[in-house]
């Protein structure tokens, strides 16, 4: 009978350690294949109205072992949705897809605000504690950045700014047209003003 509880004991011993190592393993590996959610808020930055109907596109990038140094990169994932009457927007948890084990970690989230007659929104990759978000043409105002309850200021179109440079800034940042059809609908307006 002690032989037996001994047995018991030393098995018991042996699996809370496994067990606990399998947990922080299964943990680490949802944490770097999940994005988690994410919200926000978009403003008029002169008059202080919330803004219906911005774009707001959100984008990961898995980076791997030597992929972005030799090119190809990992999987990316991108979602976006449109500010409803109080701007608020609300991005869900989203499953990022590994192609390879040597994708080991998400980048941190790409970020785009755009609304028609309004200056884009971009935070870009920010590793920093305290990310920023710039508009174009305002590039001298720093928004700072949150996951959660983040605050997006919108400013103007400036006069005389180039509706062409916007059009093909933008077009360059969001770079799959396939998988951000809001913004390209939204694009169009301005487009037609560039070409003009």
């Amino acid at each position: 009978m002690k032989k037996k509880n001994l047995i018991l004991i030393i098995l018991i011993a042996l699996a809370i350690p496994f067990i606990f190592v399998v947990t922080c393993l299964s943990w680490i590996w949802y944490s770097q294949t999940h994005t988690g959610s994410r919200n926000g808020q978009v403003f008029d930055a002169n008059t202080g109205k919330p803004i219906e109907g911005a774009v707001v596109n959100y984008t990961w990038h898995v980076a791997g072992f030597l992929e972005d140094a030799i090119g190809g990169g990992g999987p990316t994932v991108s979602y976006e949705t449109l500010t409803d009457k109080d701007g608020k927007y609300y991005i869900p948890n989203l499953r990022i897809k590994r192609s390879n084990i040597l994708q080991l970690t998400i980048e941190p989230e790409m970020v785009l605000v755009y609304k028609d007659k309004y200056a884009a929104y971009e935070l870009f990759r920010q590793y920093k504690k305290s990310p920023v978000g710039r508009s174009f043409g305002y590039l001298d105002i720093k928004q700072p950045y949150s996951k959660k309850n983040n605050i997006v200021k919108l400013y103007p179109f400036k006069e005389g700014e180039s509706h062409d440079d916007h059009v093909y800034h933008i077009r360059t940042w969001s770079q799959s047209s396939s998988e951000n059809k809001l913004l390209l609908n939204e694009l169009k307006k301005e487009e037609r003003r560039a070409y003009k």
